[in-house]
Formats: C-alpha cells, structure tokens, sequence
C-alpha cells in the first residue's frame, strides 16, 4: 500500500482477483489432477509460482503488481494447494480419510504460525521485493526435489492398500472400480445433485471471510486499535496454530461423528469469533478471536473434503472438488467486500457484522439439507 500508494479496497482488490482466478480454473485443475500424476502437477505449478515470485519482485506499479500476482499466483496455487493434497489423502486413506485430511493438510496452517511473524521481519529488513525471491528459490531449491523423490500417486504403487494395509490381507475383498462415465455425463451428475449444491451454498457462504481476516485484521489492530504491525501478525500467528488443532480435531470427528454436528461445531467457532471482533477491543480477546477463527477455518477444510468424496467417491474426487472450488469462486470477493466496507464506513465493525450473517446464514443451511455420514459414502 505504501510503495504503489494504493487503498484497502485496491489492494483487496489485488488480492480477491488472484484468488478469484484460481477458482475459475479450479474445474479444468480438478480434470487434470483426475487424469495425470500428481507430482507432475506439483513440479510444474511450483516452477510456475516460482517464476511469479521473481517477477513480482521488479514490479515498479500497483497495476504490473496485479498483471503478475493474477496469472501467477492464482493458478500455480491450484497445483500446489489443497486441490492436489486432497487428492493423494482420499486416494491413500478410506477408514481414517478424515484425520489424514487433516493432517496432510495442516502444513498450511503450520505455515501461517510461522509465516505471519516472519512476513514481518523480511518486509521490515530486506522489503517484500527481496523476500519474494527468497520465496522462489524455496521452491525450485526444496519443494520441487522433494516431490520428485516423495510424492506417490497411490498406496498400491508401492504394494500396499490404502490406511497403510498390506496386499496380503486376507479379509480385503478387491472392489470392482466404478464404471467411469463420460465428461458431459460426469459434470452433468454433479449439478444434478442437491447434496452437491447444499454444499456449495454452505462452504460458499462461510469460505472466503479467513482470507479477508487474514488480510484485514492487522490493518484494523494498527489503524482502529493503535496496536503494532506485529500484534495483527502475532493474531494470525494464534489463528494458524488453532487451525493446526482444527485439522486434526475436526478430521477426527468427521470419521467418528455424524457430518451435520461437525460441521454446526466449526458454524459456532465461527460465529463465537466474529462476535468477539464485534464487541471486544482489548487484545487478549482478540487473541480469542483469532483463535476460535483458526479453529472453524482449519476444520472445515478436511470436513468439506471428506463429505464431497463420501457424496461422489474417490474416482471423480478432484473433478467434483475443483468444480466446487469454481461455484465458491465468489466467496473470495470477501476480500474485497471487506476493504470496500472499511473504506466507505471508516470502521470494520459493519464488516464483522457482515460476517456474522453470513456465518449464521450457513448454519441454518447445514440444519436443513442432508449431509452425508460415514456410512453414506459412495465407493
């Protein structure tokens, strides 16, 4: 904001167009990551951010900063973020998908523990230019080797079943894959499907506000609160460690518990955080704040992952994900919705009421419509 002397909602602009890209593309990722392996599509969107990261750190304005981080950042996510993750998790793991999800994916709340503090010490000492090419060479220098060397398609690459079974198991009964139908025929059953748009709705309504909080709440500590840039990283810094828990406490009793309870748990952690954002100014309750939103935002990841492969199975896993990730694309206008509220009140407070509807608009959705259990799912 400083160097391109832009406003909140410029900048929310920035930041909701790049995610808003992704989600756009998120239906041809999902094809993709169906079709061909995922290491491939982990090597070249790492390369691909890599290049962007570089990039991003010659821009001399706001609108060339916007020409790169699109293209960039927006797409390469799709092939390094949850899209591909998730595949391996449901591919590797039936009885204990749940808790795997939770795991694997809680490296990108382990990144926003430490990030957060770290983002703040780079920006400060060698400026956001020099820490993006830090960023591009932890990329090509580590995350690409240890993909090649790691990353596996499926358990029976390596002679095993998926949760860690060996083949020799003499109580597996092989199960005959699924009749694979075409791609108009694929798409065409999940829009068909009411179980598929109730998901939408809720996740749609409930998706986008962890990225407006994280891009908004150090700037409301250090404009409306008078605190440091390093109290709003400190609060990010608490929301990443709780969804760590979230991950894992959430993907536990989504294998254990029924879907709607779960998911109503992560609606109250929500709606419990925004209230304290609405009505409390001292820090301690912000950290509060911070922590019970990590807590929803980390559990609804491996919860939402988990209901759509029990509604459509492992097979079309990616496709029906990436198509979801299309329908929610307008969730990450919240971003943006956000700065313009800010921008046109002077205050966040309307924005955090604004929040609190949405979040209690998708537990009454939860409430209503059918969500699949354990025992529900599709092969």
């Amino acid at each position: 904001m400083a160097d391109f002397d832009v406003s909140r909602t410029e900048l929310s602009l920035a930041v909701s167009l790049t995610l808003f890209a992704g989600s756009c593309f998120a239906p041809l990722m999902g094809f993709l990551i169906d079709k061909f392996p995922v290491r491939n599509i982990i090597c070249l969107a790492s390369l691909w951010m890599a290049i962007g990261y570089l990039l991003l750190g010659q821009v001399a304005s706001y609108w060339l900063f916007m020409a790169v981080l699109i293209p960039f950042q927006g797409l390469a996510w799709l092939g390094v973020g949850p899209l591909v993750h998730t595949k391996l998790m449901v591919n590797w793991f039936t009885r204990n998908r749940g808790m795997a999800l939770g795991i694997a994916i809680m490296g990108i709340s382990v990144a926003g523990v430490m990030t957060p503090l770290l983002n703040a010490y780079l920006a400060q000492t060698i400026g956001w230019r020099g820490s993006y090419q830090i960023y591009a060479a932890i990329l090509v220098l580590l995350v690409i080797p240890l993909t090649l060397w790691i990353v596996r398609q499926k358990p029976q690459d390596i002679g095993e079943l998926p949760d860690g079974d060996a083949q020799s198991v003499g109580n597996h009964v092989p199960v005959a894959p699924p009749v694979e139908l075409g791609v108009v025929a694929t798409y065409k059953e999940f829009l068909s499907s009411k179980a598929f748009w109730s998901v939408v709705l809720t996740f749609g309504l409930m998706n986008g506000v962890y990225s407006a909080m994280a891009t908004h709440l150090p700037t409301y500590v250090t404009s409306e609160l008078d605190l440091e840039l390093y109290d709003g990283a400190l609060l990010l810094t608490v929301a990443g460690g709780f969804a760590i828990g979230g991950k894992i406490v959430f993907g536990w009793m989504m294998d254990r518990l029924a879907a709607k309870i779960t998911v109503m748990c992560g609606v109250v952690a929500y709606l419990a955080s925004t209230l304290l954002l609405i009505f409390v100014e001292a820090y301690f309750g912000l950290l509060c704040a911070a922590a019970m939103f990590g807590l929803g935002f980390g559990g609804m990841i491996p919860v939402r992952s988990v209901l759509i492969s029990r509604l459509f199975g492992v097979a079309k896993f990616s496709r029906v994900n990436g198509l979801l990730s299309f329908f929610i694309a307008p969730a990450t206008f919240w971003v943006l919705i956000t700065g313009a509220i800010v921008d046109a009140t002077g205050t966040y407070g309307t924005a955090f009421k604004v929040w609190f509807v949405s979040f209690l608009l998708a537990g009454v959705v939860s409430l209503l419509v059918k969500l699949p259990d354990r025992q529900d799912a599709v092969a």
